[in-house]
């Protein structure tokens, strides 16, 4: 590495983590915030049930807390997404022998703490632009061999977050019209469009609004399970990617 500017690079990069961490903490306690009022499900006939459920969400305490969930996600997914664009450009200026950043990637946060709706829609939108902060393994490779466990964990780690995007991208695809037949699952999918293969057609069908339902297409269901369960991952994984980071820079300075 050029220059002794890295270690104090390496360290805010290791700050940024900790805020991302804790990010995520807010989010967890969020979501434990459960007020008595609340109906329980298994109390009630289901008709009472969504009864005494639609009264509640109207009450100014379910709001509060519903408001606090939406900020406390939306402040997360900024941190987390300005924390993976972080990590990407330390590694790959570090791994061509290049000085670090004046500054890293910092999340978008209005001043004074602020969460307007507009920037919470903003984010959960845009997803606070993780997707293009995705990483390619490689960079690492020029820091150590491939038999080194440090570069083995952030190529792994960039590994799963190149599956994430794949299930950001994938897993609409996996939708089709179909007409329901009454039962729980059954239901036969509509024919092929005239001059349109099996993929064309299953767009312009969901396109046109065709059939009366949508459903995961048959046979696919683990597959978009996997797909599923890969685009929520990303936020953690790129809090796993930046510690692996972090991990192999710390043991090259």
């Amino acid at each position: 590495m050029v220059g002794g500017q890295w270690p104090g690079a390496i360290e805010r990069l290791a700050l940024q983590l900790g805020q991302a961490q804790a990010a995520d903490r807010r989010v967890d306690e969020a979501k434990k915030h459960e007020s008595p009022t609340r109906p329980k499900r298994d109390d009630f006939e289901p008709a009472e049930y969504q009864r005494r459920l639609h009264a509640y969400v109207q009450t100014p305490e379910y709001k509060a807390a519903d408001r606090e969930l939406r900020i406390s996600v939306a402040l997360s997914k900024a941190h987390d997404a300005a924390l993976l664009h972080a990590a990407g450009k330390l590694l790959a200026r570090s791994s061509r022998g290049d000085r670090p950043p004046r500054r890293l990637p910092q999340p978008r946060i209005l001043p004074g703490g602020h969460a307007p709706r507009w920037w919470i829609d903003t984010i959960n939108r845009t997803y606070g632009g993780i997707w293009r902060a995705v990483p390619a393994p490689g960079p690492e490779l020029r820091l150590g061999s491939a038999d080194d466990p440090l570069v083995q964990e952030v190529a792994k780690q960039a590994r799963l977050l190149q599956a994430s995007r794949v299930g950001y991208r994938k897993r609409d695809t996996l939708y089709e019209a179909y007409i329901p037949d009454g039962t729980a699952f059954g239901g036969r999918s509509l024919p092929l469009v005239r001059g349109l293969g099996p993929e064309a057609s299953r767009r312009a069908n969901l396109l046109l609004g065709r059939g009366s339902g949508m459903r995961v297409q048959p046979g696919r269901d683990e597959e978009f399970d996997q797909l599923h369960t890969d685009y929520f991952a990303v936020w953690d994984r790129s809090r796993a990617y930046t510690a692996a980071v972090l991990s192999l820079l710390r043991a090259r300075v």
